[in-house]
């Protein structure tokens, strides 16, 4: 039963992939454990530019619509590139059930880099780094985070359930892309415009044409 239940998240996953859907793996998830720190390591690739990729994962007032581990989230505050966002959920492992929230401080750069530092929240400490490289078809995505975990796993548990959480947001977020690349997926949310104050330099990402 232990070892179904470890195989369930990679099964979904190769069955994902196989129907032609961006998905991210639990394997794909590389995490290392120190004590109670988790560092984890994630490269994507998603078949739309990096405007896209950044509108995406920037889009904290509707991420709640497509990430399905997500029941709340929006912005609480917008400064220029410097933005507060609260989310709220829960994470689903086989009959484990955790919920959380966090209030994070974003310092944008578009579309390059997405930094956060955790100001409040169930990690005690928790910062990321999402980095977007222009490739070939693409965006390559890398995802950095460290994570101090407000409550204890035990040794077996921790990075298995962090790979699923991490693998099964990511797959959302490429889903979302894809969708919002492909005319049949537009949504009909308006993608946020950045500005730097010091220059007025406001820059909105663009609508990608059809293929």
């Amino acid at each position: 039963m232990r070892a179904s239940r470890a195989l369930l998240p990679m099964l979904l996953a190769l069955a994902c992939r196989a129907g032609g859907e961006p998905t991210v793996a639990p394997t794909d998830v590389q995490v290392q454990r120190q004590g109670s720190h988790f560092s984890i390591d994630v490269v994507m690739h998603a078949a739309v530019p990096p405007p896209l990729a950044f509108e995406v994962l920037t889009d904290f007032d509707h991420m709640a619509r497509f990430v399905p581990n997500l029941s709340e989230s929006r912005v609480l505050e917008r400064r220029d590139l410097t933005w507060r966002v609260a989310q709220k959920g829960a994470a689903h492992w086989g009959p484990i059930t955790l919920p959380f929230e966090s209030v994070r401080e974003l310092q944008l750069d578009p579309p390059r880099e997405i930094r956060a530092h955790a100001l409040s929240g169930s990690a005690a400490a928790m910062d990321t780094l999402m980095q977007l490289e222009p490739e070939p078809g693409g965006t390559r995505l890398h995802y950095h985070a460290e994570v101090e975990p407000g409550r204890w796993f035990p040794p077996g548990l921790g990075p298995a359930l962090v790979q699923h959480e991490t693998a099964e947001q990511f797959s959302a977020l490429l889903r979302e892309m894809a969708a919002r690349r492909a005319p049949q997926g537009v949504s009909g949310i308006q993608p946020v415009t950045f500005c730097r104050a010091e220059t007025l330099n406001c820059r909105r990402p663009q609508p990608m044409r059809a293929a």
